[in-house]
């Protein structure tokens, strides 16, 4: 027995029978768990489940009633036409809503609510079926501290549901049914709650000091920037699940095992996330941005900080894409998604996501904007083309600007307040004059509340306000053995040293950029480390995968020039001068950059500025000395460039009419494939429930063949006749004793007894029938059917297991023996009397 309740959910669906009574076949019945079974159930066929699996298992089971509260060693099952979730521990039902087009999915809506009701105390388990009901529900188990398992793909009858579930990568363990139990019980074992904090704070966070440094090393990643409590929950999880005794054991097996360590940093990494999730956060979206935007210009850039696997940035294109529509207006959009985590960002990049997705999703935009395979749903072309997915660091990597949108929701939870506030003044830079930022509704802005205007309190709003002087050059210590290893005693004078340190740090920036003309920081391998001053003249962001390096973002015209300057900065090591450019369309001005080098611990960094200045008279502009041959070899590469241009030309005219053509069959085709994978989906669906419904009747058969195999033995070795009647007096069943008595055979199941002639064995059968029907008592003769043997025939009224009369039955039992022996007896008794009456006289 435990100390602690936990909550077993159990989602399976076709071919699920088999696994839940090999699942319960191996649990304890003490187990002090509580078990929910969740199925995909038939709306027209009653259940047998609870029958079935009482052959194999001593808990209760009981068919979940709304309100119900749980107990522990008893299994709950979902009744049919019904939503479960469950509340404190109790069981609620909601009556499920049959739409055309619409997937019910019972089991990603119980195992959520699980996950937000229990926590930690939850544990997720997906049996066999297909589709992927539960995919959805097993991240909230994941992200809250649950557990969660799935029936491997080899003892699963249907592996569509596993299989989706394992693709997540969320699966703390995937096995048989009947191995699960073994690992539930040591899960259970430990308590939800370590005490790892008060461990951590008595070793002076040394502990957790060594598992941020092991997995900065494998992973590059530095996790001091989480909250201790995020970090420890996580770690906790992993401590339990490998069957550590402590941390000092979980260190060590981390420093051993790269399968350990890839196992931490995804889990460290897990972020909840789902199509348009809170839906009256999107229409605050609606009402205060984007109805005040500014269609005009070229293109609306948004950026969606800590993405995830896609799905909020995915929302945010349809959303703006159909209010556009609906607007009619005509304005390009262009969405970066950036993410840390290198998978998230593949899967995301794919959009293909899994068939349970229709159920945060209305049918109309499942339709408009996905398309449906045989693996789920995928984005259709039009709005991936709008998103670009990077790998982007938002505590190291500069951020995207120009923006007129910025979404970072639910990632400020993770993270320590004073990294937080170092993202916002990112962030700020990052927004244009008039651009707003979305925050998650439980994160604020701290110490930035007057950098931004409140759109709306509830939903986290914001809008970028001119008047804030922004905090430049803020930077953070991520050192982990500093940062970390601080007593609490020492925290407060850190922190007031640390702030008029970044105040005197903020201070010299300003003192720069008022001071220096525009310009750019790089490493030796020209990487942008620092930007002073407005550059956006000479740089532009470039589209596609993010990069930091310096000629990846600098104007074309200026390209040659800044490639020839840090050329020659770094084989000479002196400063280098290019003056008098002509730059763009100012013939009054010119363009002149500097490199200069700077030497700072061994290392070599170059600073590039950017000035302009009247143009000198009888100063020619300069140029970059080329050779001939570079010339001549440029004018080569030119023509056979134009060559190619204009064989692609006429290539694409050729194109562009067939695909015309294509295009309208192509129209076509998507929108019959459409009709034809929904038609799909809801057969799919019913072929789920039918085939549940078959398993469950299939035993229930084998069952009552075994019953009849029982009777019809005990009716035959006993040797008693019986005749059953229905209640129209219609035969229904004989025994071979009563072919031989009463010449009724097999061929005669079906007729009324009043067609047979049996009369001459029973004359009265008819009036007794008759007499037992009307008044329902016992009638009991003697026949005799004459070749010398004598029947015992008892008629009685045949009753149901309700005790409704549902026709006679006839039973006779041969007491031919029984009535020699009593007429030998009486011969004997008369003899003996005969004989005494003679010696008496």
């Amino acid at each position: 027995m435990v100390d602690e309740q936990y909550y077993v959910g159990i989602g399976a669906s076709a071919g699920g029978l088999e696994a839940l009574e090999s699942f319960f076949k191996a649990m304890p019945d003490d187990s002090g768990l509580v078990f929910v079974v969740v199925q995909h159930l038939s709306p027209d066929y009653k259940s047998l489940m609870n029958e079935l699996l009482a052959r194999h298992t001593k808990m209760e089971i009981l068919i979940a009633e709304d309100q119900m509260m749980t107990k522990s060693n008893k299994i709950y099952l979902i009744p049919p036409r019904h939503n479960l979730t469950m509340v404190n521990g109790r069981l609620l039902l909601k009556p499920q809503v049959y739409e055309k087009h619409q997937l019910i999915l019972p089991i990603d809506i119980f195992f959520r609510s699980l996950a937000k009701d229990q926590e930690k105390h939850a544990i997720a388990v997906v049996l066999s079926g297909t589709g992927s009901d539960g995919t959805l529900g097993i991240r909230e188990i994941k992200e809250m501290g649950g557990m969660v398992m799935a029936q491997d793909e080899d003892s699963a009858k249907f592996d569509g549901m596993p299989k989706s579930s394992i693709a997540t990568g969320l699966v703390d363990f995937i096995l048989p049914p009947q191995r699960m139990t073994t690992e539930i019980m040591k899960y259970i074992k430990y308590p939800a709650t370590l005490g790892m904090e008060k461990e951590i704070q008595r070793n002076n966070y040394d502990d957790l000091t060594k598992i941020c440094h092991i997995l900065k090393s494998f992973t590059n990643v530095d996790f001091t920037s989480y909250k201790e409590s995020t970090l420890i929950r996580r770690i906790e999880r992993r401590i339990k699940l490998n069957d550590c005794e402590n941390t000092t054991h979980y260190i060590q097996l981390l420093a051993e095992s790269d399968k350990e360590k890839e196992t931490l940093y995804r889990e460290l990494l897990i972020g909840v996330t789902s199509f348009f999730r809170d839906k009256e956060a999107f229409e605050a979206l609606a009402k205060g941005v984007l109805s005040q935007l500014d269609y005009s210009k070229d293109v609306i850039r948004i950026w969606s900080a800590g993405c995830s696997t896609g799905e909020e940035v995915y929302s945010i294109a349809i959303f703006i894409s159909e209010y556009l529509t609906q607007q009619n207006l005509k304005c390009d959009l262009k969405l970066f998604a950036t993410d840390i985590d290198s998978r998230a960002l593949e899967y995301a990049g794919t959009g293909l996501y899994p068939s349970s997705i229709a159920g945060d999703l209305e049918p109309l935009i499942l339709a408009k904007y996905f398309n449906s395979n045989e693996e789920g749903y995928q984005i259709n072309e039009k709005i991936r083309k709008l998103v670009v997915f990077a790998k982007h660091n938002i505590l190291k990597d500069p951020p995207f600007g120009k923006l007129d949108l910025l979404v970072c929701r639910n990632l400020f939870i993770y993270i320590k307040n004073e990294y937080q506030q170092k993202i916002l003044n990112n962030f700020y830079y990052a927004l244009n004059r008039g651009g707003y930022l979305f925050l998650g509704s439980s994160e604020s802005l701290g110490d930035m509340n007057d950098a931004f205007e409140k759109i709306d309190n509830k939903w986290k709003i914001y809008r970028f306000r001119d008047s804030y002087r922004p905090q430049l050059g803020l930077e953070m210590n991520t050192h982990i053995e500093t940062n970390l290893s601080l007593r609490s005693s020492d925290q407060d004078s850190y922190s007031l040293k640390s702030r008029k340190n970044l105040w005197f740090e903020q201070m010299l920036v300003e003192v720069l950029r008022q001071n220096l003309s525009p310009s750019v920081i790089v490493d030796n391998k020209e990487n942008i480390l620092h930007i002073i001053g407005d550059v956006s003249p000479f740089f532009s962001l470039q589209t596609g995968r993010f990069s930091n390096k310096l000629l990846t973002h600098v104007n074309k015209e200026l390209s040659l020039y800044i490639n020839n300057l840090l050329r020659r900065l770094k084989n000479d090591r002196k400063t280098v001068r290019i003056d008098n450019i002509l730059y763009g369309h100012d013939e009054e001005r010119s363009l002149n950059i500097q490199g200069s080098l700077i030497e700072m611990h061994e290392e070599d960094y170059l600073l590039i500025s950017f000035n302009f200045s009247d143009i000198e008279k009888n100063i020619k502009p300069v140029t970059i000395n080329m050779s001939q041959e570079s010339q001549e070899r440029v004018k080569q590469l030119e023509l056979e460039l134009q060559l190619a241009r204009e064989g692609l030309q006429a290539t694409i005219e050729e194109l562009e009419t067939s695909n015309e053509e294509l295009q309208s069959s192509n129209e076509e085709l998507v929108a019959s494939n459409e009709e034809l994978q929904s038609t799909n989906e809801e057969l799919q669906s019913v072929n789920e429930e039918l085939y549940t419904v078959n398993n469950e009747y299939q035993q229930k058969i084998e069952q009552l063949t075994m019953l009849t195999n029982d009777l019809n033995n005990l009716l035959k070795n006993t040797e008693i006749g019986a005749l059953y009647l229905d209640s129209r007096l219609c035969i229904r069943r004989i025994t071979p004793v009563i072919t031989r008595v009463m010449n009724i055979i097999d061929n005669d199941i079906g007729r009324p007894i009043h067609h047979l002639s049996v009369a001459e064995v029973y004359k009265d059968l008819f009036h007794d029938v008759e007499q037992v029907l009307e008044n329902l008592n016992t009638v009991e003769r003697e026949i005799n059917d004459g070749k010398g043997s004598t029947y015992f025939a008892k008629i009685r009224p045949f009753r149901t297991t309700n005790y409704a009369i549902d026709g006679i039955i006839l039973t006779l039992i041969d007491i031919t023996q029984l009535k020699q022996s009593q007429n030998e007896l009486a011969a004997f008794q008369e003899r003996h009397a005969n004989t005494v009456n003679t010696q008496q006289t």
